[in-house]
């Protein structure tokens, strides 16, 4: 990522998409790091919080299409009408 990009002047991605994709990576950090820990202990709480998780990357994911879909996911889109 270019240094104008990562300091929001120019970028290509609109805020709210920026979020949404933070979140996501977030959640698969997450996720991994739950399978990690799977193996060292009582599995049942691990499979619980990943199916929390795996919950809300859905929702994440939706609201991402969502974004696409509407002409929202980059900011030169978010300029224009798709309506």
């Amino acid at each position: 990522m270019s240094r104008q990009v990562a300091e929001g002047t120019g970028s290509p991605i609109s805020h709210d998409a920026y979020n949404v994709i933070s979140a996501l990576h977030a959640k698969y950090e997450g996720l991994e790091a739950y399978r990690k820990y799977s193996w060292d202990g009582d599995q049942r709480i691990w499979k619980e919080l990943r199916e929390r998780d795996d919950e809300a990357v859905r929702l994440l994911c939706d609201e991402l299409e969502k974004l696409a879909r509407e002409g929202r996911l980059c900011t030169s889109q978010s300029s224009r009408s798709t309506h």
